[in-house]
């Protein structure tokens, strides 16, 4: 396949801020300042300074070895097919976490669209869970424009609340922290902060597309990054200083809040009504980016081959089907075991930092001598990375254990298979 080179730095900045700016905008702020208090800020600063060094190694990755596959290409590379399907595997377990999130996030702002009570929640997203799957099962599919159309509404909504809500004045609620204990506080949040920054795998595919990619794209990445970077802090400040956070579904509506309190009552409404209709686009998306995972999967010959049927507008229905049924079980997981939602993001957060991890591992065998040391650098980070997901790790690990071994006992059945008949 052949890229294009057709972007410039500043095309390169917008897709990347277009990456990493959505729903996360709507929650991760406040949940940051609950975990952190003042200090989240700094919390901010140091994740920033962890994930970087892992983009730019996904960027080199990408330009040298160009795929539809990413992360699990790049491992299969270096390690073989089974450890290509068990990262396959690992990317499908995410549903069971993901989607709740963005579900959940997007049923908290109709419930302050629709002015109803925080216990309405639950059902207001058994109902999104539903129509979303009727979204996705009318083939809607992710569109630039769209996003374009989204990250361009949320910047402008940060800009005015910034203006508006005296960003200047808010700087006082930044704390330093100067002790350890201090230091830990800060710490708390930086396992959350990571989601953030889910989707920079996608960052890989654009190293190849630049007119001159040794010059253009750290522009385009640091630049990107220290825009969508300037967002999230300039929401820290305003919340801190509002103070619209605090338990899970004051923290999912916060911003909704936020502009509540800047600009009013009526402004609140219309704003919750427009997040409303992001986070349930961005979710129909989410669910039929599943549902094209577990179709290909399917063709492949790892999943049932009923779940590879296509429609006549080309959406996988029965895909779709378990994918809803996933996540729906997921959303009533959440709600009768009283797990937080922080718990399912970093439940997320391991599954990608794995991801990330053995993709950075891999990049030391496949990266030339002089890029090596970026490689061991981004997967020292990584391994510090973990120590703040913590637990949360061993759901991703368990998978791709479970996986591993199970690509190794099909891969060894099949051999005893081919061995039989040879003899025959």
């Amino acid at each position: 396949m052949q890229y294009q080179r057709t972007l410039g730095p500043l095309q390169g900045i917008a897709m990347t801020v277009t990456t990493f700016v959505g729903t996360g905008l709507m929650l991760l702020p406040a949940l940051s300042v609950s975990q952190a208090n003042g200090f989240a800020l700094y919390a901010w600063l140091i994740t920033t300074a962890i994930v970087l060094p892992v983009a730019f190694v996904f960027a080199l990755l990408g330009s040298r070895f160009p795929s539809a596959g990413g992360a699990s290409h790049y491992i299969g590379r270096a390690f073989g097919k089974k450890a290509e399907k068990a990262v396959g595997w690992l990317f499908l377990s995410i549903l069971f976490v993901g989607p709740a999130v963005a579900i959940k996030i997007a049923a908290a702002y109709l419930a302050v669209a629709l002015n109803l009570q925080q216990d309405s929640v639950f059902i207001l997203s058994i109902i999104t869970v539903f129509t979303t799957a009727l979204y996705a099962l009318a083939g809607i599919k992710n569109s630039s424009r769209f996003q374009a159309i989204v990250v361009v509404a949320l910047i402008t909504v940060v800009v005015l609340l910034s203006w508006k809500g005296d960003l200047l004045g808010a700087t006082h609620a930044i704390e330093t922290p100067l002790s350890w204990s201090q230091w830990q506080t800060a710490s708390l949040a930086i396992g959350t902060i990571f989601w953030c920054f889910i989707g920079i795998e996608v960052m890989a595919h654009m190293g190849a597309e630049f007119k001159n990619p040794a010059r253009d794209f750290p522009i385009a990445l640091l630049g990107g990054m220290l825009i969508v970077i300037a967002l999230y802090l300039a929401l820290v400040l305003l919340i801190t200083q509002h103070h619209t956070y605090g338990d899970e579904i004051t923290n999912s509506q916060s911003l909704a809040l936020l502009v509540g309190q800047i600009f009013g009552e009526p402004s609140k409404k219309l704003f919750a009504i427009g997040a409303f209709i992001i986070a349930f686009a961005n979710t129909g998306m989410y669910l039929l980016g599943f549902a094209r995972m577990v179709q290909s999967m399917s063709s492949q010959g790892a999943l049932p081959r009923a779940f590879s049927y296509l429609s006549k507008q080309g959406t996988p229905v029965y895909a779709v089907y378990l994918v809803t049924g996933l996540t729906l079980a997921s959303i009533l997981l959440s709600y009768f075991s009283e797990w937080s939602l922080h718990w399912f993001i970093e439940m997320t957060n391991g599954a990608f930092l794995l991801i990330y991890t053995l993709t950075c591992i891999t990049s030391l065998k496949l990266l030339p001598s002089h890029q090596k040391w970026l490689g061991f650098m981004a997967s020292t980070t990584c391994l510090l990375m973990t120590y703040f997901v913590g637990v949360s790790m061993l759901f991703a690990l368990s998978i791709f254990a479970i996986a591993m071994y199970f690509e190794y006992y099909k891969g060894r059945k099949n051999l005893m298979l081919d061995h039989e008949i040879h003899v025959q």
